[in-house]
């Protein structure tokens, strides 16, 4: 009726989708019921509607209702729930991709990946080339011109700028990089990845998880960040543990329980090892096992042992990363006789046995990561890890960290140094302190600062630094 209702689908979807979940990982048969009279009910209630009508209800948040319908129809083999899902397509949002156009500007982030992600969906059951385009483009135009370093892209949930102009949004607010955005594009990432087996897929992926996602999870409290601010002396504001269920509070009880998502993928040929984190693969239907050992990113480097295997030979794929340089590959001691290129797989086919040890060594440097239409304002990294300011808890209050969804700088705002790099190299004016892994001083106006992983830091930081 054109009335102001906040986000019914967005919710109504929630609901849709843990229920089709329940089904599919914990076999429920009765949620898979209740999912279907959900589906109906959208069904005919979209049905009611002229498709102008619908695509005016569209312009309010609807999460991923084409995804959950889309994948219902999957799962009954009932059309009847795709062209449902059909119904939830947002025209004038996807044509422009579908014609490789970048209009997302002024758009509002978390609304339409979700969209994208269903329209990944409906290329998968249909082949409809066109849905395959939206979600290429759509990731590439969103990592390549509207992501900060951190992997997370928006500020105060919208795209505020042209493309490449992220300096510019960047200083139009301090509540940058929506978590639930974050969520969703990694899910879009782990779908293209199934589509094509690209390495610089996991390049962005890692950047996120290990950044953004496990620095927006409180250590000691597991209390979580809305929005993650890039601004120079911001903080992590944190959901409080009976005031606020936000959104992202939402979506970080689901992370919780899908960190060791995407570790491993497997195919016909054999298993590729995308992440390198601690964890066991039992792939039971072909009798292959894997245990990962690391200590990375504090260490550059992954052991992983054979636990089982089939008689017949099969291939491991081993990511080389893009931010890598002189990876080395070690069978049972026994160097490879290739050198694996950065932004690759290093492909070992053999029949392994049990007991196999195969040794990753990625030696990780410092990069400078600057703004594209501000080249002197700089977020640096040390292989895929950001490295951001420790500059203390000055003016930091409870009241200005809990049960709030981002920092309101200008409530305590703070100064923070330049860099100096004065024209040398990285390595010249940002050195090892010593004193702990991944952790650096800097040369700045005032003297030095210390640079360490964001992921650890929960009091103030800077990401983004003038260097002159």
């Amino acid at each position: 009726a054109g009335r102001n209702v906040w986000a019914p689908f967005y919710t109504y979807h929630k609901i849709l989708a843990g229920l089709l979940d329940m089904h599919v990982h914990a076999g429920n048969k009765q949620a898979l019921e209740v999912a279907t009279g959900m589906a109906a009910w959208a069904d005919q209630y979209s049905a009611s509607k002229t498709e102008a009508h619908m695509q005016e209800i569209l312009r309010v948040e609807f999460g991923g209702m084409s995804e959950s319908l889309f994948n219902l129809a999957a799962l009954t083999g009932d059309l009847r729930w795709a062209k449902a899902g059909d119904r939830f397509q947002k025209k004038e949002f996807l044509t422009p991709l579908a014609q490789h156009r970048d209009e997302l500007r002024g758009l509002h982030m978390n609304t339409h990946v979700p969209q994208v992600i269903g329209a990944a969906r409906r290329f998968e059951l249909t082949g409809d080339a066109r849905f395959r385009t939206v979600a290429e483009f759509f990731w590439y135009a969103v990592s390549s011109a509207r992501t900060f370093v951190t992997g997370g892209s928006s500020t105060a949930e919208l795209w505020r700028t042209s493309p490449g102009r992220l300096a510019a949004e960047w200083r139009m607010g301090t509540h940058h990089q929506e978590c639930c955005c974050a969520y969703n594009m990694m899910k879009l990432t782990r779908k293209l990845y199934g589509w094509n087996e690209d390495p610089r897929y996991f390049d962005y992926y890692e950047r996120n998880l290990f950044n953004h996602r496990l620095g927006a999870i409180q250590p000691d409290t597991g209390h979580s960040v809305y929005f993650l601010s890039m601004s120079p002396g911001a903080w992590k504001g944190v959901c409080a543990e009976e005031k606020s269920f936000w959104c992202c509070t939402g979506t970080a009880f689901e992370e919780f329980s899908k960190l060791s998502d995407s570790i491993y993928f497997r195919d016909e040929r054999g298993i590729s090892v995308n992440l390198f984190i601690a964890s066991e693969l039992d792939d039971q239907e072909r009798s292959i096992g894997l245990r990962q050992d690391t200590r990375f990113p504090d260490e550059p480097r992954t052991t992983l042992t054979v636990t089982k295997a089939p008689p017949s030979a099969w291939t491991l794929h081993l990511r080389i990363p893009s931010w890598t340089s002189a990876a080395a590959v070690k069978v049972n001691g026994r160097a490879l006789n290739v050198t694996p290129g950065a932004g690759s797989y290093a492909d070992i086919t053999r029949a392994w046995k049990k007991g196999d040890r195969i040794d990753l060594e990625l030696p990780m440097s410092l990069a400078a990561e600057p703004f594209a239409d501000e080249p002197q304002t700089q977020a640096f990294l040390y292989g895929p890890i950001v490295l951001a300011g420790d500059v203390g808890t000055q003016g930091l209050t409870d009241e200005l960290v809990t049960n709030q969804q981002g920092p309101e700088v200008n409530r305590s705002p703070m100064s923070v140094p330049d860099l100096r790099a004065s024209g040398k190299k990285l390595e010249d004016w940002i050195k090892p302190d010593g004193s702990a892994p991944l952790t650096f001083r800097a040369a700045a106006s005032s003297g030095s600062v210390t640079l360490k992983p964001l992921n650890q830091l929960w009091g103030r930081f800077a990401t983004y630094w003038n260097v002159t």
